[in-house]
This record gives structure tokens, C-alpha cells and sequence, in this order.
């Protein structure tokens, strides 16, 4: 029954917004961008989906709940912290985007990021970001997959079919593609506004009826407080009592804040919406609503984690990640028909993010590498077909690493694939806002990369006998700090050119005119 009810839902609005997309689109451009002629609404709901993903929902639901523990003196989770990545995001990242990066994307005159990073320090440049930011962002992709593929493997269970997690996740792969193959950009839009709607509807009503149905025989969120207070936890119930935590500011509050903002800025998944965005103040326009949306919809999966923490016969089987702990008391605590609703709304976080990164890596693919370096004359007929197939392309790439962390812990992802976004950023900036120099510019970026690498892989914390949890021992820190000493001295000390907004200030008045 919930199988049945998840699979005729999202049949249904995926063959319906197919048709609505595949009517308005006559070009390439349209298919990328929906011809850049979105509204603020679309803008804002497609955006505010596009970061939410197994990043606000798989990943806070583990670090809130820990997992793989049987005795509470080894909990190593966060409870409430993790409610600061939420906060983090969406109060901090989604204002910045919206009404500043975002805006400066169209103040330019760009379709993609690579195409901006082109633009200011040269083709070299442009090239390199489009295929690095396609590698690195095929690893999100890989975890929207797997959260995608854990919906259905608790969809399954619940309606009684034994599929295992691979083969769930295999059909998970299937739905991210069909979310954006026939109607692209405008498809993936419609998409977003209606899913975030149900995505809220969703995910609450199942905290009400948990509370309601199976909570209550354990004291209800009540009990929920005695077990946590009972085993000396009490502090991870509240944001407050986290934030005297080291662990929830150097693990998640600075992390989310300084990779959001800076990576996401210059990554075309988080981006893409406003390429596609009619005008500057298309951008700016609902960011309040889009804040609103994006704290409110990460919530409930912490407290569902929370949740399934307190109750031994759950806790006694959730995975090392903490991964299982939300289908656990999801399927011992909802009727069949609210299972389907909440994995409704689980799926429409994660396709919305594995969509966008399908998306985005597809435009990059065909716009900045197949079509401008390789066959810079095709024709419109060969643009579409292109596009549709570096879709196929992107999708088919974020299979295989899917299959293969099925059950690890997905936030080290983050952190590392997201770190290589600081250096680019700061760089854009800096020749955006004051000075252009290429030579600054690509030694601030491999030097941060090389560092990002060897302090993800190695244990840096042994080989510089750190301090236990020191964070010079975590890659964000020391990736962070190096691309803003070296972007700035080095742009201080290698000659360059003028900013890039001084340069090209009729460009950028021009674009500003438009609104």
C-alpha cells in the first residue's frame, strides 16, 4: 500500500510536468534554463529545494542520532545540533545567494558558473571548474541516490516486498532520471514547487501521528526527554544547550555556514535556478519564503532521529551511520498509508537535489565542455539531442559510487566535496569585486586542492600529533584558511588587471537595467 501510494504519486506529477515542460520548450536554451524567463516563485522553490536533499534530511537525521550503539556510553550523536545545519543554511546561505550571488550571475550575463569563471580569468579556467565541479558533484548525486534508494527500501518493507537496499537504490537511480530527462529545467521546477508543498504536509503529519499513535505508549516526547535526561543527554534536546558543544560549532555550525555560502555559490547545482531566473529581482524576491521553507522542512527528520534513539528495541538496531533510525520508527510507529505520505515527502527532498545535480552536471557537460569546446557551430537539433544525452550521462554516473557507499556516513562527503568549492569562490570574488589576476587565481585554487586531498585521505591529526578532535586535523579548516591567506596575498603580490565589474561596467549596467 505505500509502495502503491509513493509509485502513483510521483508517476503521476512526473508524466503530467513532463507534458506541461515539454510543450514550452523549443530550444536547448529552454531545456537548460527554461529559456531563462522563470518568476520569483519557481525561482524560489527550485532553489530552495535544490540544497535540501540527503544533506537535510538523511544527514541530520544520522548526526542527530547517532547509531551502531547498544550502550548510551558510546552515543555519538548530536540531537539537537544537528538542527544548526538546518538554521545554517537557511538562514545564513539562502539570503546571501538570493540576494547577492545569484543577482551577480545575471549583473554578468552568464548560463552556467563555469561560464563566469570564463569570463574573468579565461577559458583555461572556465574548463577546468566545468570539469572538476561535474566530478566532485557526481558524490552528491551518488548520496541523493542512496537516500533516494533508502525511501524506497523502507517503502518496500513496509507494503511487505524484500528488496534489498542495491536493487532500491538502482530504482532510486531510475526516478532521479526521469525527473529532469523530458522536460529539463522547467520540468524539474514544476516539480520542486509542488513537492515542497507535499514535502511539509508530509514529514509533520508523520511527527503527529508518531507522537499520537506510538510515542505515547513510551510517555510520549515526554518520555523522549526522561531517557535522554536518565543517560546525562538531556542538553542534546534544545539548540541552546548544543551550542555550549565544540563538537556542534567546529562540526556543524561553522561547516555549514562557510561551505554553504561558499561553495554553493559557485556550484551550478545550487546556482541553476537563477540562470533561469527572469531578472535580478526574480532572484530576490521570495527569499523570506524560501528561508521559511528550508529550516522548516529539515526539522522534522532530526526529530524523528531523536525520536528512534529513545526507544531500546530501535536503538538496539540502527546501523553504524545512524542511517536506519528513521524508516526503524517510521515502520514500527505509522499506519501503511502515512508511511507512503512521509516517503512522499523523503523522495521529494532527495530527487529534487539528485535532479538538480543531474541537471546541473548535464548543462556543464553539454554547454561548457561538448558544444564550446568541441562543436561550438552545431545546430539547434543537435543541441537538444546533446543535452538530453549528457543527461543520461550525468545520471548514469552517479550509479556506481551510489552502489558502493550504500551504507556510509554521508556528511565526510560533504565536507570534502563541498571544501572545493572555497578557493573557487574566493577567487570570483576577488576578480569580480577587485582585481583579476589568472596567475593568483590558479595557484589559490590547486594549492587548496592539493591540501583539501591530503587532509581528507591522510590522518593528518597523527602525522602532526594533534590534540584529540583538534580541528587543524579536519580538511574544511585547513582548506578555508588557506584559500583566504593565499587569495588574498597572492592577488596582493602578482600583478594583475583591473576587476572584472570595472571592465565590463556597460555590460553590468545593461543587465542592471533589465531589473
Amino acid at each position: 500500500m505505500a509502495l502503491v501510494i509513493a509509485v502513483v504519486y510521483f508517476v503521476a506529477l512526473i508524466v503530467v510536468a513532463s507534458m506541461y515542460a515539454k510543450k514550452r520548450i523549443k530550444s536547448a536554451a529552454d531545456f537548460a534554463n527554461a529559456g531563462g524567463g522563470m518568476g520569483w516563485i519557481m525561482v524560489t522553490f527550485s532553489f530552495v529545494l535544490a540544497p535540501l536533499g540527503s544533506g537535510h534530511t538523511m544527514s541530520l537525521w544520522q548526526k542527530a542520532a547517532g547509531g551502531g550503539f547498544t550502550d548510551w556510553a558510546n552515543y555519538n550523536g548530536i540531537g539537537a545540533g544537528a538542527m544548526w545545519w538546518a538554521i545554517g543554511a537557511g538562514a545564513v546561505f539562502l539570503p546571501i545567494a538570493m540576494l547577492w550571488i545569484g543577482p551577480l550571475y545575471k549583473k554578468m550575463g552568464a548560463t552556467t558558473v563555469p561560464e563566469a569563471l570564463e569570463k574573468i580569468f579565461g577559458k583555461k579556467m572556465g574548463y577546468f571548474h566545468a570539469g572538476f565541479q561535474t566530478m566532485t558533484w557526481t558524490g552528491i548525486g551518488a548520496s541523493e541516490t542512496v537516500a533516494t534508494g533508502t525511501a524506497i527500501y523502507t517503502l518496500c518493507n513496509a507494503s511487505g516486498i524484500n528488496l534489498s537496499l542495491y536493487a532500491s537504490i538502482i530504482i532510486g537511480f531510475l526516478l532521479i532520471l526521469c525527473y529532469v530527462l523530458f522536460g529539463g529545467m522547467l520540468q524539474m521546477a514544476w516539480l520542486n514547487c509542488i513537492n515542497a508543498i507535499v514535502m511539509l504536509i508530509g514529514s509533520y503529519a508523520a511527527i503527529g501521528i508518531i507522537a499520537v499513535n506510538y510515542l505515547a505508549q513510551f510517555g510520549g516526547w515526554q518520555g523522549v526527554l526522561d531517557v535522554y535526561e536518565k543517560v546525562g543527554y538531556s542538553s542534546f534536546l534544545t539548540q541552546t544547550g548544543t551550542l555550549g558543544l565544540p563538537p556542534v560549532w567546529l562540526g556543524v555550525i561553522i561547516p555549514v555556514i562557510v561551505l554553504h555560502t561558499t561553495a554553493g555559490a559557485v556550484s551550478q547545482t545550487m546556482m541553476q535556478p537563477f540562470f533561469a531566473a527572469k531578472n535580478q529581482s526574480a532572484c530576490r524576491k521570495g527569499v523570506f519564503v524560501g528561508m521559511s521553507l528550508n529550516i522548516m522542512s529539515s526539522l522534522p527528520w532530526i526529530f524523528l532521529g531523536i525520536a528512534a534513539m529513545s526507544i531500546p528495541t530501535i536503538a538496539s538496531v540502527v546501523n553504524a551511520n545512524g542511517g536506519t533510525a528513521v524508516p526503524e520508527i517510521v515502520q514500527a510507529g505509522l499506519p501503511v498509508p502515512a508511511i507512503g505520505l512521509l516517503m512522499i515527502a523523503l523522495l521529494s527532498a532527495t530527487l529534487s537535489t539528485g535532479g538538480g545535480v543531474v541537471m546541473a552536471n548535464s548543462n556543464v557537460l553539454a554547454q561548457d565542455i561538448i558544444i564550446k569546446c568541441c562543436k561550438p557551430n552545431m545546430d539547434e537539433k543537435g543541441k537538444m539531442r546533446t543535452a538530453r544525452i549528457c543527461v543520461i550521462i550525468a545520471a548514469v554516473l552517479l550509479l556506481p559510487p551510489a552502489l558502493i557507499m550504500a551504507n556510509e556516513f554521508v556528511f565526510n562527503l560533504f565536507l570534502w566535496v563541498f571544501s572545493f568549492g572555497m578557493p573557487v569562490f574566493i577567487v570570483f570574488i576577488i576578480g569580480y569585486n577587485f582585481k583579476v589576476s589568472k596567475m593568483a587565481a590558479w595557484l589559490t585554487i590547486i594549492i587548496s586542492y592539493v591540501l583539501n586531498c591530503i587532509w581528507t585521505f591522510v590522518d593528518m591529526g597523527s602525522v602532526l600529533k594533534l590534540p584529540a578532535g583538534s580541528v587543524w586535523g579536519m580538511n574544511l579548516y585547513i582548506t578555508m584558511v588557506a584559500s583566504v591567506i593565499l587569495g588574498i596575498v597572492l592577488h596582493l603580490i602578482i600583478p594583475g588587471e583591473p576587476a572584472w565589474k570595472k571592465t565590463h561596467a556597460k555590460i553590468v549596467a545593461e543587465n542592471d537595467a533589465k531589473g
